[in-house]
């Protein structure tokens, strides 16, 4: 190889290097906003649909303990909360096919998300929702007294990468009149019902 080429050659080398390298910088960046599933909002009381399932909120109590009967025990065991219990009594139904809910949360108005409360004698709704048959569930959070205003049920789906999935956001319709109203009002003592 002559000394002309090789410098060509090496010239045209170096360059590509640094174009590859300049290119490199314009490799997409994912921002974690984009992996978030789609949100469908809706307030208390009102259907709210997305195209795999549909969440109707209907009666939100609060406690201060839950009372848990168990089939041995006469009297019912009563486990206090540090703060309140939030019990959220809703109907979901699928649209399209069998469908799972994941893990819904309870998110206040700054933000703070909740899960459901993880006590081992709480239970939580399990199993698949048939499509068009509404049925009732109920989830039960643990939350700081302070956080009742403003918070919003979320839930979605239980695939494993949620990206471009279906979520559900329903507003509570708690301000602060009604937080502080349903906070007087807390059962020391509610009755979880079992199925």
């Amino acid at each position: 190889m002559s000394a002309p080429r090789k410098l060509i050659s090496g010239l045209l080398t170096v360059g590509l290097m640094a174009l590859a390298m300049w290119l490199y910088t314009f490799k997409p960046h994912l921002e974690d906003k984009e992996q978030d599933p789609l949100v469908t909002s809706g307030r208390a009381g009102a259907v709210v649909d997305n195209p795999d399932f549909s969440v109707k909120v209907g009666k939100i109590d609060v406690a201060t303990g839950i009372a848990k009967s168990s089939f041995l025990q006469q009297k019912a065991q009563v486990m206090r909360s540090l703060g309140i219990f939030v019990i959220v009594h809703l109907e979901i139904k699928s649209n399209q096919k069998p469908f799972q809910p994941g893990d819904p949360k309870l998110i206040t108005r700054g933000g703070v998300s909740y899960d459901e409360s993880g006590r081992a004698a709480i239970s939580t709704p399990n199993g698949d929702f048939q499509p068009m048959l509404w049925a009732p569930a109920t989830y039960v959070f643990e939350i700081p007294k302070d956080r009742l205003a403003g918070a919003r049920l979320a839930i979605g789906e239980s695939a494993l990468l949620i990206q471009l999935s279906a979520q559900t956001e329903v507003d509570l319709g708690l301000d602060n009149g009604e937080a502080a109203q349903l906070l007087s009002h807390a059962s020391p003592a509610y009755a979880l019902k079992t199925t």
